[in-house]
């Protein structure tokens, strides 16, 4: 999979997925238990095109490199690639990319009555609390996370 630079500021490298550079992959029809496979299970059914499969609005979906551990609950781990999609609304619960006081953080989005938290996904972080006097939005939601299996696999 190739990943064109984007843009950066102090701290993220944001990048597009290059259409072209996916193509297919192949798929098979069964899901896979994390136990023993089946023998019967060894035929191709389809082939999955990634490019079609992360990228719902081509035009607002870009990639973000995560750093840092306050999503680590979450399954986000430091260099782990996020795919951000800013046509999406925010719901509840939702992991977003966020700008607050001019700083990008991603964490889950939290509304509770009137109140707005970003909440993170390690215990040794604590929820920020969106107040009226912050300058904050919403630059769109993580809708993929993707992560190397094995530390000698993959990059970008």
């Amino acid at each position: 999979m190739k990943f064109k630079f984007l843009n950066t500021n102090d701290k993220l490298n944001f990048y597009t997925i290059e259409d072209s550079s996916l193509g297919n992959v192949p798929m098979y029809g069964d899901a896979v238990p994390a136990g023993f496979p089946s023998p019967a299970d060894d035929y191709l059914d389809m082939d999955l095109n990634l490019h079609d499969y992360l990228v719902q609005h081509p035009s607002a979906t870009f990639c973000v490199k995560a750093i840092g551990d306050s999503m680590i609950d979450a399954g986000i781990q430091s260099s782990d690639v996020m795919v951000v999609d800013r046509a999406l609304t925010p719901k509840n619960n939702d992991i977003v990319l966020a700008v607050v006081n001019g700083e990008f953080t991603v964490k889950r989005i939290k509304k509770n009555d009137e109140e707005l938290y970003l909440m993170p996904a390690n215990e040794n972080y604590r929820p920020m609390k969106i107040t009226e006097d912050m300058d904050f939005q919403v630059w769109g939601v993580v809708t993929f996370i993707i992560h190397k299996a094995n530390a000698s696999t993959g990059r970008l």
